[in-house]
């Protein structure tokens, strides 16, 4: 009961950090913002309700999380019906075959965004302003305070994503008001439980993320909208094991050597 109560606690945390990008999304997309995420957390809840209901998994307000996440990164021109494939892909595929939150590989966020650029690669999304960048770096802080987001992920990922930037011609000085790639950095990225765990781990993950980021935007499709940053994403958390486990093979390797 008490990991239980654990990870709903971190859950509750992470929509509390999400909050100043929920006032940030109604001003920049107004009432469409607003109906997207709700169709997102109503498809979230019942996918939720019905793993409650076949494997006794529990509920988890990551699903607000996950809903508003979407909201702020799916393209804009998403119609209903491919708003609800793509987060049932998410969050089926993403999150409770494994177990619920928590036990995921990806985020389910992650996955649904990446569905959907993926699905309907015809739809667009001209990314955020300078109010949702304010509103991640608020959330990074709440979070780092928490001891939930991990300062070396965010750290390497914003010097890789800064450096990669610099070498491919870019401007770091506009990333500051790119909203969309600050809240995938923090949300995607830095998400505890796809992200690497070990400390040199969490390094690597971090700046391979960042250097995906910029190189995915440099290839086309445009540093200003989410998509450099859900790719980036999703193939750091497929390689976050993998980071970890050479990381602990190495350590084991350096131990072996120092004993000898």
């Amino acid at each position: 009961m008490s990991g239980l109560w654990h990870r709903d606690f971190v859950g509750w945390l992470i929509v509390a950090a999400l909050l100043p990008a929920m006032a940030a999304l109604l001003s920049e997309s107004g009432a469409g913002g607003i109906t997207r995420f709700l169709a997102a957390l109503a498809v979230v809840l019942f996918w939720q309700g019905a793993f409650l209901l076949a494997r006794a998994q529990p509920l988890s307000p990551t699903a607000i999380a996950t809903a508003l996440l979407f909201a702020i990164l799916a393209p804009g021109e998403l119609a209903l019906w491919q708003t609800m494939l793509a987060v049932t892909f998410g969050t089926v595929i993403g999150e409770q075959i494994f177990g619920g939150w928590g036990r995921n590989v990806v985020s389910p966020a992650t996955a649904a965004l990446a569905f959907a650029y993926f699905a309907f690669p015809e739809t667009t999304h001209p990314g955020t302003g300078a109010a949702m960048t304010a509103a991640a770096l608020a959330a990074a802080l709440l979070l780092a305070f928490a001891g939930i987001a991990a300062l070396p992920v965010l750290i390497s990922s914003v010097a890789a994503l800064i450096l990669g930037s610099c070498l491919l011609g870019g401007d770091p000085a506009a990333l500051a008001f790119q909203g969309s790639l600050a809240i995938g950095l923090v949300f995607l990225v830095g998400d505890p439980v796809a992200s690497a765990t070990t400390r040199w781990g969490r390094w690597i993950y971090g700046a391979l993320a960042g250097g995906l980021a910029s190189l995915f935007g440099w290839a086309g499709t445009g540093i200003d909208g989410p998509q450099p940053i859900v790719m980036a994403a999703l193939v750091a958390s497929l390689f976050a094991p993998l980071i970890d486990a050479g990381v602990i093979a190495a350590t084991l390797r350096r131990w072996r050597h120092s004993d000898g």
